[in-house]
């Protein structure tokens, strides 16, 4: 058990290029502030993010904004914590939306130093339904084709 965990932990170092810090050296991450950001898809949709956090440089509590009416997407569980640096790609028949979700967090090595844990991953909003209705981390990169069909950059079709 004690050597999965060493291993576990090298992973995490390795995957997060040795971002370690101090403790003392950051602050605790649920120091939101109310920033009010909206991002305008199109004429009558836009994202709204209620919140900001100075620490992790993150825009959180994610709204759709349907003619003037502010609608929470509904995330589920597995969404809870992430955060976005505000990318966003509408889908050409405007009934999706990617968006980016990034968690940030630190793994407490020690009572004196942390490590930087960021997982970049990225979702797709049904904005009808206003909920998530696909989570990818490697294909993030992809784009809407003609048929608002998100295809990876290696061609794969990913949501159709």
């Amino acid at each position: 058990m004690k050597k999965i965990t060493s291993i576990i932990m090298i992973l995490i170092i390795c995957i997060t290029c040795g971002n370690t810090a101090s403790h003392r050296d950051h602050y605790v991450q649920d120091k939101k502030i109310k920033k009010d950001t909206i991002i305008r898809l199109n004429d009558t949709l836009s994202l709204y993010y209620a919140s900001y956090n100075n620490d992790t440089k993150l825009w959180y509590n994610l709204y759709i904004v349907k003619k003037k009416k502010r609608i929470k997407v509904d995330k589920g569980n597995e969404y809870k914590g992430t955060g976005s640096e505000l990318f966003s790609r509408l889908s050409p028949n405007a009934n999706f939306v990617v968006v980016d979700a990034i968690i940030k967090d630190y793994v407490h090595e020690s009572d004196k130093d942390s490590t930087l844990h960021e997982n970049y991953t990225c979702a797709i909003i049904d904005l009808k339904k206003v909920k998530i209705v696909k989570q990818m981390q490697q294909d993030c990169d992809g784009s809407w084709n003609k048929k608002s069909q998100w295809i990876s950059s290696g061609g794969k079709l990913i949501f159709k």
